[in-house]
């Protein structure tokens, strides 16, 4: 008996842990569309100012920018340059790559457009896009932002009734 209340105790406290973890993921990706903002308003000021190459821009940009742009689980080394990255010929996209898991699939397709249209006209119409793309990735921060309580509630709330549901079935 009283192994079946550990068993039932134990499964508790793994759902409300797993409860914690899934409500930290869901706030860890408004910190890496955050991120993300905070690199396109950094490539539009370099575009804007110095018109260098988008692989310059991003091997000059701060590394704790860019690591907060793959969310805290996947942290680079400081000293490690992004472009000079094993894999990464292309630097944008393996980054919007790397950090999918974070990524609404609105913003990823946002992100992927941007990353495609990066280079390749003029600096003003560079930052006209970059402008743009700002604008788009800020609007949908600011849904995300009005779902992510509810969102977080809701998973917290179905891994604490499964955890429960599941001690209470091997009772």
């Amino acid at each position: 008996m009283i192994l079946k209340f550990f068993g039932a105790l134990l499964l508790l406290v793994a759902g409300g842990y797993l409860s914690v973890t899934v409500s930290r993921f869901e706030r860890r990706r408004l910190a890496v569309l955050d991120g993300y903002i905070s690199l396109l308003l950094y490539i539009r000021g370099q575009i804007d100012c110095y018109a260098a190459p988008i692989e310059e821009i991003l091997r000059r940009a701060d590394p704790a920018l860019v690591s907060v742009c793959l969310g805290e689980s996947r942290r680079r080394r400081e000293d490690e340059p992004l472009a000079g990255r094993m894999g990464w010929e292309q630097p944008f996209p393996s980054l919007i790559r790397e950090s999918r898991a974070y990524l609404e699939p609105e913003v990823e397709r946002l992100l992927q457009a941007f990353s495609g249209e990066l280079g390749h006209t003029s600096r003003t119409e560079q930052v006209t896009r970059c402008t743009y793309y700002i604008e788009a990735l800020t609007e949908e921060r600011g849904r995300l932002c009005e779902v992510l309580p509810a969102r977080a509630r809701m998973s917290g709330t179905l891994c604490l009734c499964t955890a429960l549901g599941m001690a209470i079935l091997l009772w």
